[in-house]
């Protein structure tokens, strides 16, 4: 699922949004931007971002389309040009202005840039072993990593702060058990008591102990990979219905982890080594650094060649040490959770292929903007 964008767009027919700054330049010269704003129906309700820069010409949206959308990002859809349409029209929509020309033109045709997107999937696995995973990772992982735990909540972060790919693997069930009203109020907002809210608050319950408890989330997170001449994702027009997952996948597959072999594998591999290769092997399987205990780099980077030519283990790599999961299995694309059926018919998961335009609404406007009560607007400078 698209859990977060970041993208701008030129033009000359932007409405004045935020407060008016003018900055002097060093060559005193005068231009005028505005500060960003946050966009509400209501004081719990979910917002987007957005800001009018360059003197005017380019304007910049950014937030979580699933939080917008939906009240919730448990999950959601993959459709990056299909909820980057609606989560804009929304929030023109929510500011009670006409969206620009030029934005509907560039949302439909896809010509904008596009400079950050986070992509979440849930892979299937015990929910008991999350912590067990991140703990390991964050032990036995490569030091390039720089494994970090996530505070608040159950989960590892790796490469942070990086300005091409960040990724975070955590328990999202723990994320919104935490503070669970505050989520459902989000979610709810100000839907009359009817069954339609009862049901969706069922459809909150549902997701948790059905879905999110039974799989872990990996988020992928990309800003200057986006640009990579492999995939050129940094335009619009470039994402295409698979674009999203293609990007997670070999982000998650790039990701230097790999498993300890089975106790039967482990023999088989030491008895048919030669003896210089056994050892390495014998002292990587006991989790200490092959490197050290070469004569010269020269010797260990031939070493570990063969050894993975011929046993598929990467010396360079340390084996996670954990019972019961294979990384290799956990991130299988096979593995990846699709949203439930009754998510979709139900529109707790907003998904652009199925929504009817007029007939059906987003769970954000059944809570927010659609109620009796649905006077409040809020445009608030950051």
């Amino acid at each position: 699922m698209i859990d977060y964008f970041n993208i701008t767009i030129d033009g000359d027919d932007f409405p004045e949004i935020g407060k008016k700054v003018v900055v002097r330049q060093p060559s005193g010269v005068k231009t005028k931007s505005f500060t960003e704003v946050k966009i509400s129906a209501g004081k719990y309700a979910p917002h987007f971002n957005v800001r009018v820069e360059t003197n005017g010409q380019r304007i910049r949206f950014h937030g979580s389309p699933a939080q917008w959308l939906q009240g919730h990002n448990g999950m959601g859809s993959n459709d990056f040009r299909g909820l980057v349409k609606k989560t804009i029209r929304l929030a023109f929509e929510t500011l009670e202005m006409d969206c620009p020309a030029s934005v509907s033109k560039a949302i439909i045709s896809g010509n904008y840039a596009v400079d950050e997107v986070h992509v979440a999937e849930h892979y299937a696995m015990p929910a008991s072993l999350i912590a067990k995973l991140c703990d390991d990772i964050r032990r036995y992982g490569v030091a390039s990593l720089k494994a970090t735990t996530i505070s608040p909540g159950v989960g590892v972060r790796l490469w942070p702060g990086s300005r091409d790919r960040e990724v975070l693997i955590y328990d999202k069930q723990n994320y919104f058990l935490d503070k669970l009203l505050r989520h459902k109020h989000k979610l709810l907002g100000k839907m009359p008591m009817s069954f339609e809210r009862i049901g969706t608050g069922l459809y909150f319950d549902k997701m948790i102990g059905q879905y999110l408890a039974h799989g872990v989330r990996i988020e992928t997170r990309h800003k200057r990979d986006l640009k990579n001449k492999n995939l050129s994702l940094d335009k619009g027009f470039a994402w295409n219905q698979d674009a999203a997952r293609a990007l997670h996948i070999k982000t998650v597959e790039d990701i230097p982890l790999q498993d300890l072999p089975s106790l039967d594998v482990r023999e088989l591999i030491l008895q048919k080594a030669d003896l210089k290769n056994r050892t390495l092997i014998a002292l990587w399987l006991a989790g200490r650094d092959p490197k050290a205990f070469c004569p010269s780099p020269a010797t260990y980077y031939r070493c570990r060649k063969d050894i993975l030519e011929k046993y598929g283990i990467n010396l360079s790599v340390p084996a996670l040490m954990v019972d019961g999961i294979s990384w290799k299995s956990l991130t299988d694309p096979a593995n990846i959770m699709e949203p439930p059926e009754w998510a979709l018919e139900s529109g707790f998961v907003y998904d652009p292929k199925r929504w009817n335009g007029f007939v059906d609404s987003t769970q954000y406007e059944r809570a927010w903007l659609n109620s009796e009560n649905s006077s409040y607007r809020s445009v608030k400078s950051i």
